[in-house]
């Protein structure tokens, strides 16, 4: 496992990760951070202050650390904006001056320098003299930690045989050893991550706060891992996995009141949007090129299904700045997630233009990925865009039906999918949707008569037999959410729906439907005002997309 953060380390920016990394560290080691090292803000070389018991000799001490990126050599030791030596130099001549606090003033003071590379050889005899003498003259001590120390520190504390035991170890290691196969479930990662929350044998012997931060860093491991293998996808769907399962634990533990157990959760999601960020940088360029994801799985049935995988991913990356950004007080127009929101939508805009296999939906389970979607588009103005991919679902599933009794399967089985797709069984007439009905309220959102008509048309001459129906969470389904489908074990479908000739009468139908109001309103991502964790289980677990998503714009509409 040292071996593993050794490398995991030397992948970290000082700017960011590995400043990230030292104050969970400390934490650990019973040394308690004093501030968090901001941008922008002068320091006088100190990135990291904190106080604590030395392991060392068992002294209580003041900790200044200085934290650089990679080796340590001639070329950063006394020379440059982030030369080590001068750094030290204004660490003494100005920080333990004017900076120290009353409280810190008689202690011992410890001056670290932190790193996740080494200290090469043609610089160490440089160390030596300079920590030799100020040591001699101001009774201060200096160390280094470079990737070595940092390793063996993290494995030691973060990762020690009480909160990741050895079999945990293990399959922490086998995850990491598959992440550069694209087929790859994740699944000793998810066995994992459970161990760690949900066994109850570990809870016992640990603090709340050392397991979430034990979690923290598995993700980074793999965040980083599936970055140097070119497969970041494998990284967000850990990421969900991961903030799924803690709200679950946060919840049921009744650890929700904690404000320093909510300040690492919120760290573990900027994490996972850190890893949206980085993923939408790298999708963004394949969706405005004409079926630009063909060739990540080029035939007539991986293709659709990775182009509806993708339109699920952006749709979430994009509602995730849409809700935070909700959250602002102030102007909201100008704000960096209003730009983000809207980079996502644009992506996801070309991807709907540029891909004309995503006009036909192959499990009716592909309205999770199309609502979501739509939600981004209506939330970003992009009304047109929607009126048409909507209009053109429905076309492409009357010309298949009518051409080839192709239909939406009601299953997600990719068995029945090849069987049904390569002609090896016959197609059996549909019996039931979810995926017609819940397009059809978008046309009241959009305010669009003649569509619903025409739509409403095509279904009662094509599929008059199919069952109309949508499905809506009960008291029960919050138990299931963040583990499973919650379809299967909760929740109440309402069937034979009927579509009315008027599009007003079905605007008053929906819209008497939405007063009498909903369970999902005591659901608390929606309580808390934290809908994106309903966004990410829809996508992850496959659970149909509560109602509400759409049907609170068209309250707040009228």
């Amino acid at each position: 496992m040292r071996l593993i953060v050794r490398e995991y380390l030397s992948m970290l920016r000082e700017s960011e990760e590995l400043d990230a990394l030292l104050p969970d560290l400390l934490i650990s080691m019973d040394i308690q951070p004093i501030y968090k090292p901001q941008r922008g803000v002068r320091q006088y070389g100190v990135d990291q202050s904190a106080v604590g018991i030395d392991p060392d000799d068992g002294q209580e001490k003041l900790f200044l650390f200085v934290i650089k990126q990679k080796d340590i050599d001639r070329n950063n030791w006394d020379t440059g904006p982030q030369a080590v030596r001068p750094t030290l130099n204004e660490i003494l001549d100005v920080y333990m001056r004017i900076m120290l606090d009353e409280r810190h003033k008689t202690l011992p003071k410890k001056i670290i320098v932190c790193t996740n590379g080494d200290m090469k050889q043609d610089v160490s005899i440089n160390w030596v003299n300079y920590i030799n003498e100020f040591r001699i003259k101001g009774n201060i001590e200096f160390d280094f930690w470079g990737g070595d120390v940092l390793s063996s520190l993290v494995v030691r504390y973060l990762l020690n045989e009480y909160v990741m035991p050895e079999l945990i170890q293990k399959r922490m290691r086998k995850t990491l050893s598959f992440l550069d196969l694209v087929e790859y479930d994740l699944s000793h990662f998810f066995e994992m991550i459970e161990e760690i929350l949900f066994n109850d044998a570990l809870q016992a012997k640990n603090k709340p706060l050392k397991v979430l931060r034990c979690v923290h860093l598995c993700l980074n491991l793999v965040y980083h891992w599936s970055a140097e293998s070119n497969n970041l996808k494998h990284a967000i769907i850990a990421a969900e996995r991961v903030i799924l399962r803690m709200w679950e634990w946060i919840h049921q533990d009744d650890l929700n009141a904690d404000k320093h157990i909510w300040g690492i959760f919120y760290a573990i999601d900027e994490t996972r949007r850190r890893i949206n960020n980085e993923y939408l940088e790298k999708i963004s360029p394949h969706c405005f090129v004409p079926d630009g994801l063909s060739g990540y799985g080029s035939d007539k049935i991986e293709y659709p299904l990775l182009a509806f995988e993708q339109i699920g991913i952006i749709a979430s990356i994009g509602l995730d700045y849409i809700y935070a950004e909700d959250s602002l007080d102030h102007d909201k127009s100008n704000s960096h997630l209003h730009k983000l929101a809207q980079k996502a939508a644009r992506a996801l805009q070309e991807l709907i233009n540029n891909n004309n296999v995503i006009r036909f939906p192959f499990y009716d389970s592909h309205i999770n990925d199309i609502t979501a979607a739509l939600i981004l588009l209506y939330r970003t103005n992009r009304l047109q865009v929607m009126r048409e991919w909507i209009e053109e679902i429905f076309w492409h599933i009357a010309q298949g039906f009518q051409l080839r009794g192709r239909f939406p399967l009601l299953s997600d089985s990719y068995d029945d999918l090849i069987d049904t797709e390569l002609g090896l069984i016959s197609p059996e007439p549909p019996t039931s949707s979810t995926l017609l009905p819940m397009l059809m309220e978008w046309t009241v959102l959009l305010k669009s008569p003649e569509q619903y008509e025409e739509m409403r048309n095509m279904l009662h001459q094509l599929f008059k037999n199919v069952n109309l129906q949508i499905w809506f969470p009960d008291e029960l389904t919050e138990n299931y959410l963040y583990r499973t489908n919650a379809l299967y074990d909760s929740g109440a479908m309402l069937t034979t729906i009927q579509l009315p000739e008027s599009f007003e009468h079905y605007s008053s139908m929906i819209d008497e439907d939405i007063k009498e109001g909903t369970i999902e309103r005591d659901i608390s991502f929606i309580a808390e005002s934290f809908p994106i964790i309903g966004i990410l289980s829809f996508r992850h677990f496959r659970t149909p997309i509560f109602p509400s998503y759409w049907r609170e714009m068209i309250r707040s509409k009228y």
